[in-house]
């Protein structure tokens, strides 16, 4: 016997989001008994841009459940009266009635330290690469390439002074050696965590892509522990 499928509209400003929502809600992932975030084939998704919510809204064509991601216009009247159910590095969802929300608050991630933190947990979940890690973002630019060049450079140049000295002064070459590659080890783990902290700061700067990525993180928790309970509730 065939169930049907119960209707949820989400309305987006991120399509790419809404997307990915579609793409976790239609994937068959269920195992034996264990439902996976959603129960296969037991939704299905009418996606509307913020201005088509806004006309249906006012001509009165709403019914049924509402998913709302992000800052949708309105929504602020929404959220006050929302019960909470994930909380987590600024980012939140929760409902009333038939409505709800998934929103972010940057302003949560006020330093640095917190949202590396926040990056390291986002890079588990499946959402697209260019979301993820501060690594995967140092790898997009080709900075990890230039440095390994650079210190491969150096490294070579000091090997050959070495072999000169040790031909001259064996008896203190493997002295001498020892603490050149030492040094050279500390040089090139000092540059690799500068690059690291100057693309850190970088993108910690940028509010639009951290908020995105918020979003992000959220939709992936909320596919997992919460919308299966908002569509039966």
């Amino acid at each position: 016997m065939f169930e049907t499928k119960k209707t949820l509209i989400v309305v987006y400003k991120d399509e790419l989001l809404m997307n990915q929502l579609k793409k976790m809600v239609e994937t068959h992932d269920d195992m034996d008994n264990d439902v996976i975030g959603t129960r296969d084939d037991s939704i299905n998704i009418v996606s509307w841009t913020e201005k088509v919510w806004l006309g249906n809204k006012k001509a009165g064509n709403i019914s049924g459940k509402i998913l709302f991601l992000g800052d949708v216009k309105g929504t602020d009247k929404l959220i006050p009266v929302i019960d909470v159910k994930f909380d987590d590095s600024g980012v939140k969802y929760g409902w009333a009635g038939n409505q709800s929300v998934l929103y972010v608050e940057p302003e949560s991630l006020t330093n640095r330290e917190g949202y590396d933190a926040f990056l390291e947990k986002l890079s588990d979940l499946p959402v697209p690469d260019f979301l993820k890690t501060l690594k995967d973002n140092i790898a997009i630019t080709g900075t990890d390439e230039d440095i390994s060049e650079e210190i491969e450079e150096e490294t070579t140049g000091e090997k050959s002074e070495q072999v000169e000295n040790e031909k001259k002064h064996k008896p203190f070459a493997i002295l001498s050696a020892t603490k050149k590659a030492l040094k050279n080890g500390a040089d090139a783990i000092g540059k690799m965590g500068s690059h690291v902290a100057a693309k850190s700061e970088e993108l910690f700067r940028d509010k639009n892509l951290m908020k995105r990525q918020m979003l992000f993180y959220g939709v992936v928790h909320l596919y997992n522990d919460g919308l299966e309970k908002f569509m039966n509730q």
